[in-house]
């Protein structure tokens, strides 16, 4: 499946790469776009850990939209 990277607020995606503590796979929502293609996502279908940050930065390299 292709990388997309047309990525708006409020999709649906999933990282490719660990970001932080959020492992690859994990996934969540746009919450809001920022400047050199960077997306701020919540993380919502991983376990709550102290460890694990629900907001993280990700650039969109490390994002797939899902359909």
């Amino acid at each position: 499946m292709p990388i997309v990277h047309d990525i708006a607020a409020l999709d649906l995606v999933e990282l490719t790469e660990q970001v932080g503590a959020a492992p690859a796979g994990a996934r969540g929502g746009v919450l809001e776009l920022r400047e050199g293609d960077v997306a701020m996502v919540e993380i919502t279908n991983v376990p709550l850990e102290p460890l694990l940050d629900r907001i993280v930065f990700a650039p969109f390299s490390k994002l797939r939209r899902i359909d």
